[in-house]
């Protein structure tokens, strides 16, 4: 039996502290991230999430970023991986690091695979002993500035499922890689093409389970949706098909 391996993910930021905001919100795309990633890690690998809510862990910065880092030193975990969005007028993806380490590097190599496909700009490794998660945790940390939320290219590439799922399915695989662990086995092939032309790629299959939790910015959604009768709001990720919007939106016109 494979002993289990400690890897925490921390979503940057949360409320009241957005993170950095223009065509998005930082603390939202780091969860959404954050919680994809955990599900492309196999099951040896024990998650633990930093935060799990909307909401960071104090309202004051300094106790927040602490506690984030307290979560992890309790834990054992071996490695800390938190995700942020950049910001400041630049483009493309980083990892940033207390001190060179060979974890990063690994990381680092599996996600520039997908970056190269797709022409992201790879900003390269870069030493950030400043960071308190960084300098605060006693497993080896990363920070993964994944795109530009003020930069729409950035983020129109971001919010392509296809690539979504490339560069998350890359972290994941650059982490198992760093903890010493085999990835997860996924079928299917992709195919990228240059210019206007759309991405074509056959998606590994994926079970969606009836009560999991709805992404934080469909939670208001799902909310108002149960109490008015229009869905019981499970399964919040599955694809739904024309039907089921036609009797969903027929339930809508009955709401007062």
């Amino acid at each position: 039996m494979n002993k289990e391996i400690i890897v925490v993910i921390d979503f940057g930021h949360g409320l009241p502290d957005p993170g950095a905001v223009k065509y998005g919100q930082e603390y939202q795309y780091a969860a959404s991230i954050g919680r994809e990633i955990a599900k492309r890690l196999p099951d040896n690998v024990k998650v633990i999430f930093t935060r799990t809510s909307d909401k960071a862990l104090n309202e004051d910065k300094g106790l927040d970023l602490a506690a984030r880092c307290a979560i992890s030193n309790k834990s054992g975990a071996k490695l800390f991986v938190s995700i942020h969005l950049n910001a400041g007028g630049g483009t493309g993806y980083e990892t940033l690091v207390y001190s060179p380490n060979k974890e990063a590097n690994i990381v680092h190599a599996e996600i520039k695979k997908v970056l190269d496909k797709y022409g992201v700009k790879d900003r390269g490794i870069k030493n950030r002993s400043d960071l308190a998660v960084l300098k605060g945790t006693k497993a080896t940390a990363l920070l993964l500035e994944m795109a530009f939320i003020d930069n729409k290219n950035d983020m129109d590439l971001l919010n392509n499922q296809t690539y979504f799922n490339a560069l998350c399915q890359a972290t994941a695989d650059g982490i198992c890689k760093a903890v010493g662990v085999t990835p997860k086995s996924v079928t299917g092939s992709s195919t990228v093409a240059t210019g206007s032309d759309q991405v074509k790629e056959e998606e590994p299959k994926v079970e969606y389970k009836k009560d999991a939790a709805p992404s934080p910015r469909f939670e208001e959604a799902q909310k108002w949706a149960k109490e008015n009768g229009i869905s019981d709001g499970t399964y919040p990720q599955r694809l739904v098909t024309r039907e089921e919007v036609w009797s969903m939106l027929h339930r809508m016109s009955k709401v007062k």
